[in-house]
């Protein structure tokens, strides 16, 4: 049976502007970006309905402009307008109430996907969804090797894209913003809002803010600082260009431990899937990458298609 997806396209809250406007609602080579994803889950197999959580009366002209209603038809995957509230949980928590079936199921899943990742591509959302479904989780978040992302760099005859990652034993991973959950079996939702509004890694005063409150409100769980302060330090290494004294630091913090002290934190079963495509992990934060995602959209979900038909052994 298919799953349900929530897609995020609101713009109040800790959500970013790009070039002065809702990034949802920015045109990626002449269509906006909540389009570009909104059409790759329609033509995700596994997906079989989608809630979108935006402005409502601008989101309902954006999908008559497009033909986004005729599109959900003919995929038979029916599109339903969420309005936004005042934050990311708030905006989850009132699109998965409207997934319930009649008789509440405890164990009833959503994906969870932002609008600012116009890369991403239906066979990555398969792949996740696939492992989501395996793994023995409540909340399974998505992951991307550094190696993936080398792809979109820049490279002396195309621009490109340099994404941060999280540095651990197994390696660099970067979130890949698909998320797999069932929210009812959650024990503390309100984390989700804290990570979220504390996101960005390459902001010290971020890290710190959330570290000051996970000492004020989990003294039970105390031990998952010394992880994530190392995870941060190896990361802060990696940006500086220490990389063989980062490589050092983070050999102590595995993929395991981090897993762990997030479930711990959330009061659920928590768990990662690893993809290896990259345009899920690329979410548009600022003009600049704007710019480059604009231009090389097509090229980089051609690519991403092409290695998914050579490493499932078909024609490229």
């Amino acid at each position: 049976m298919g799953i349900q997806a929530v897609l995020l396209a609101g713009d109040r809250g800790h959500s970013r502007s790009v070039k002065g406007r809702s990034k949802a609602f920015v045109d990626v080579r002449g269509k906006p970006m909540l389009v570009h994803v909104l059409e790759t889950l329609l033509h995700t197999p596994e997906v079989r309905e989608v809630f979108i959580v935006a402005d409502a009366i601008r989101l309902e002209k954006v999908l008559a402009d497009f033909g986004c209603l005729e599109l959900a038809a003919a995929a038979s995957c029916p599109v339903h307008v969420v309005p936004q509230r005042e934050s990311l949980l708030e905006n989850v928590w009132n699109a998965f109430l409207r997934t319930l079936p009649p008789h509440e199921d405890p164990d009833h899943p959503v994906l969870v996907v932002p609008s600012d990742i116009p890369l991403v591509v239906p066979e990555e959302i398969s792949a996740f969804v696939a492992g989501a479904r395996h793994a023995d989780a409540d909340h399974v978040v998505g992951l991307t090797p550094e190696s993936a992302l080398d792809a979109f760099a820049p490279t002396d005859g195309a621009p490109g894209i340099r994404m941060a990652c999280f540095n651990l034993a197994e390696g660099r991973l970067r979130q890949n913003n698909l998320n797999w959950v069932r929210p009812l079996r959650m024990g503390h939702r309100q984390y989700i809002q804290d990570m979220y509004e504390n996101r960005y890694q390459k902001e010290i005063g971020s890290m710190l803010r959330l570290g000051v409150r996970i000492v004020r409100q989990e003294w039970r769980n105390l031990w998952v600082l010394f992880p994530y302060l190392l995870m941060h330090i190896a990361g802060v290494l990696d940006r500086r260009g220490y990389r063989a004294a980062s490589d050092r630091v983070r050999r102590y913090v595995s993929l395991r431990t981090v897993e762990r002290g997030i479930g711990a934190m959330l009061r659920t079963r928590f768990a990662t899937v690893e993809t290896a495509f990259g345009g899920a992990a690329l979410d548009v934060d600022n003009d600049e990458d704007l710019d480059v995602v604009d231009k090389m959209i097509e090229p980089w979900k051609a690519m991403q298609v092409r290695n998914a038909r050579l490493a499932a052994g078909g024609p490229s």
